[in-house]
């Protein structure tokens, strides 16, 4: 079958949104940056759906200036509240979560990102209350999102029951996004400026 051209030219949109998001990121001074994730920090753990979470799925920060999860992952640890952390699969698009009991555990995986080493990587079943953090380069209000390209965390998300949040510094919430049918939107959107609820303004937007 021949690619729809209507998802071949949102293809290319999302991959210049993608240069240029990066770009824009890569400008975040350090100084900036660490402000920026201590404020948003202090907003997550202020979340209901976080501080009610059963358990709390979300990416380990490593690529440059993305919006950083350290912070949280160790405040659920030093709770010994369970934590999940993304491990991809063979086939490209595919992810699973991981139980990891302290983040001594992570290892440099596929594409440079930390993951459970092999010796330490734990199928425990994700309970249906909980928040998964959600990386992006761009974001919308009603939560859409442009990530790195893979789909990953558009298929996780597609039969996920908990609640996800978009994370993000301020910079990187637009106006409007390129969507396919595939793309998933977030519930919450997080940034140094406050918190979105996105599923509230998508059904104020109909």
């Amino acid at each position: 079958m021949a690619p729809d051209p209507e998802e071949k030219r949102i293809a290319h949109e999302k991959r210049v949104l993608r240069r240029e998001a990066l770009a824009r990121r890569g400008a975040l001074s350090r100084g900036e940056k660490a402000r920026h994730d201590r404020v948003r920090l202090g907003l997550l753990l202020d979340l209901d759906a976080v501080r009610n979470a059963g358990a709390l799925l979300a990416y380990v920060s490593s690529l440059e200036n993305e919006a950083d999860t350290w912070g949280i992952l160790r405040a659920f640890l030093s709770e010994s509240r369970p934590v999940f952390v993304p491990l991809t699969g063979e086939r490209f698009g595919e992810m699973t979560f991981s139980r990891i009991l302290s983040l001594d555990e992570l290892r440099p995986g596929r594409f440079g990102l930390l993951e459970p080493a092999p010796s330490a990587r734990r199928t425990d079943p994700v309970p249906p209350d909980a928040v998964c953090l959600v990386p992006g380069l761009a974001f919308t209000r009603t939560g859409h999102r442009i990530g790195y390209g893979g789909g990953y965390f558009d298929r996780f998300l597609a039969a996920f029951t908990g609640t996800s949040v978009g994370m993000a510094y301020a910079f990187q919430v637009v106006e409007a996004l390129p969507v396919l049918p595939h793309d998933t939107p977030v519930d919450l959107l997080a940034t140094e400026a406050g918190v979105v609820d996105c599923a509230a303004e998508r059904r104020l937007r109909g």
